[in-house]
C-alpha cells in the first residue's frame, strides 16, 4: 500500500501536480501531453496511447464514466477531444480557453437546448454533443491544428 502511494505521488509530480493542493494542468483544446496525463489521474482512470502516423491518441478510461481521446499532432498540442459514456463530460475542463468561444458561438443558436445533438463552428473551433442519460458523445476540435490530410471524421 506504501510504495502504491508513492508511486501515485511521484506520477502527480511527474505530470506537473502538486499533492499539496497548488492544481493541476487540466488537457484541453491547445494543451499539452502532460496535461492529458494529469487528466488521467484526476479522471481516476488509465491513459492508453495510440501512436498513428499523423498523430497520437491518448485516451482516458476512467473505472466509472465518460471515456475521453485526446489527438495529439506531432508538435505535442491537443488538436481535438472526444468523448462517449454514460455522463456529459465537463466541457469547461475539455475546451479550456476555447470554452468561453463555445458558450458565446452556442448562445447565439436559435433554440440550442430543444435538441437532443447540438454542432457549434465558429472559425477556430468545432464543438459536436449529443446523447440522452447514459448515453452522452461528441468531439471538438481546432480546425487550424489537424493535421493535413486527417478527415474530421476520424476524429471520434
Amino acid at each position: 500500500m506504501m510504495s502504491r502511494s508513492i508511486n501515485t505521488v511521484l506520477v502527480l509530480l511527474l505530470v506537473g501536480f502538486s499533492p499539496l493542493g497548488a492544481g493541476s494542468a487540466r488537457a484541453a483544446l491547445g494543451g499539452d501531453l502532460s496535461s492529458v496525463l494529469a487528466d488521467g489521474v484526476d479522471m481516476h482512470g488509465t491513459v492508453n496511447s495510440l501512436n498513428l502516423v499523423q498523430y497520437d491518441v491518448q485516451e482516458i478510461a476512467p473505472t466509472a464514466g465518460t471515456r475521453v481521446r485526446e489527438y495529439l499532432n506531432r508538435n505535442g498540442i491537443v488538436f481535438a477531444v472526444s468523448w462517449t459514456g454514460p455522463v456529459a463530460p465537463d466541457l469547461q475542463r475539455l475546451l479550456g480557453t476555447h470554452f468561453k468561444e463555445y458558450t458565446t458561438a452556442l448562445a447565439a443558436l436559435n433554440h440550442p437546448g430543444s435538441h437532443r445533438s447540438v454542432r457549434v463552428v465558429t472559425p477556430e473551433l468545432v464543438v459536436e454533443s449529443g446523447g440522452h442519460l447514459r448515453a452522452y458523445f461528441g468531439r471538438a476540435y481546432l480546425t487550424a491544428l489537424i493535421p493535413a490530410g486527417v478527415p474530421a471524421a476520424d476524429l471520434r
